[in-house]
């Protein structure tokens, strides 16, 4: 199994699901889809009406069992935080779209899902944002960089090697979306208006933002290591936290 972390993302290892998360921990869950897929119809027992709904309107299978399994294992995950079952877990949904847990609780969380991989981010009293990505080698970077990069950021891709620019396209977008996830505007905040940038020789994130240069010191941002298929990204609110990254493993039936 690959490391899941790097230098600079905090050890040891999330190696169970306790459940137990100090104020001053982020924990990150990657969840290879493949690895559920023999789970897929007892997962679907797990679902809310309303996911099941959506579930049911899935034209293809793979979207679908993807939409199941990243669905119930958050349900799954946060349960256990909570320490509730799993189908007692409520969400709701923000102004900007963003879900959130519904009642009291201090825990945050996100979700992304790509083909393939889930990740899920939770922290508490703190806003959270993960991205994860696929690579897409036929994907026509600099056409998309262009049109939703920050000058900077364009800057930078272009100064990749050519070879990696795929690689590095994905880094930035995953980075800028964790940002924007985190934040909670959605789609009311300009892709062009802020810079997410790695740092040299650190999965540590460099936020600029356009007209607010006291905006960058109100988050804390990561690359995460996930594989060399998928890119990833974390921004998590304020500064100090420690981030601890775990894979939720089930061996296929």
């Amino acid at each position: 199994m690959h490391n899941p972390f790097d230098s600079e993302v905090d050890r040891p290892p999330l190696l169970h699901l306790d459940g137990i998360l100090p104020d001053d921990e982020v924990h990150v869950w990657h969840v290879e889809l493949n690895n559920w897929q023999t789970a897929t119809a007892s997962l679907f027992e797990l679902l809310a009406n309303d996911e099941r709904e959506r579930a049911s309107r899935f034209k293809f299978p793979a979207p679908r069992d993807q939409y199941i399994i990243s669905r119930a294992l958050l349900r799954k995950t946060l349960g256990r935080y909570l320490r509730v079952e799993a189908l007692d877990v409520r969400f709701r949904t923000t102004a900007n779209g963003k879900p959130e847990l519904a009642g009291s609780s201090d825990f945050q969380f996100n979700l992304s899902h790509t083909d393939g991989a889930t990740a899920i981010a939770i922290a508490r009293s703190r806003r959270v944002g993960i991205d994860v990505e696929r690579i897409k080698e036929k994907t026509e970077v600099m056409e998309l960089a262009t049109r939703f990069f920050s000058a900077r950021e364009v800057q930078w891709l272009r100064s990749q090697p050519v070879a990696e620019h795929n690689s590095s396209f994905f880094s930035c977008w995953t980075a800028k979306e964790a940002y924007i996830k985190a934040h909670g505007q959605g789609l009311s905040m300009p892709l062009t208006a802020f810079s997410v940038l790695p740092r040299p020789e650190s999965s540590r994130l460099q936020l600029e933002v356009d007209n607010d240069p006291d905006e960058p010191g109100r988050w804390s941002m990561w690359r995460l290591n996930f594989g060399s298929g998928l890119r990833a990204a974390l921004a998590v609110e304020g500064e100090g936290s420690k981030v601890r990254v775990g894979e939720w493993l089930q061996l296929p039936g």
